[in-house]
């Protein structure tokens, strides 16, 4: 299933780029979520572990990569990829006054293993076209009207 895309008109803001021109570039549209509960069904059907099992094993691989990343730890999860923690600081003049205040709010990086690396290598694309309210004989809203 191909990728959706719109496109968004931004400031074009690279090297030689006459000031104020603009570029259309496209934007990935997620359509639909994929809930947790319902990932633990799908995960079930394809196996014999029930929905709560697999809910179970999932909150302990939560639990133990917390406690790992935490560590300063690469979580290692095979073909699906790794987990690290990352955080970037302010900068000082002199070593000797550098503290770890100076750190800034730290991040996991997800790094992608092999399984998910192919489906990044050619990926399909779609463009989807916004609707516009030309057409609607309402108020002018999106919204339903309740009478």
């Amino acid at each position: 299933m191909p990728l959706k895309y719109h496109l968004v008109q931004r400031l074009d803001k690279s090297k030689d780029a006459v000031a104020g021109s603009k570029l259309y570039y496209g934007q990935i549209r997620a359509q639909q979520k994929l809930e947790f509960n319902k990932l633990c069904e799908i995960i079930s059907s394809y196996s014999t572990a029930s929905r709560g099992d697999v809910m179970l094993v999932i909150d302990g691989l939560l639990y133990v990569m917390r406690q790992h990343l935490e560590n300063g730890e690469v979580v290692q999860m095979g073909d699906f990829g790794n987990f690290r923690m990352v955080a970037g600081s302010k900068g000082t003049a002199v070593a000797d006054d550098f503290t770890t205040s100076m750190f800034k709010k730290g991040r996991i990086v997800f790094t992608p293993g092999s399984m998910l690396k192919e489906i990044t290598a050619k990926p399909k694309f779609e463009k989807i076209v916004p609707i516009t309210s030309s057409g609607n004989s309402g108020s002018g809203s999106d919204r339903p009207e309740i009478e």
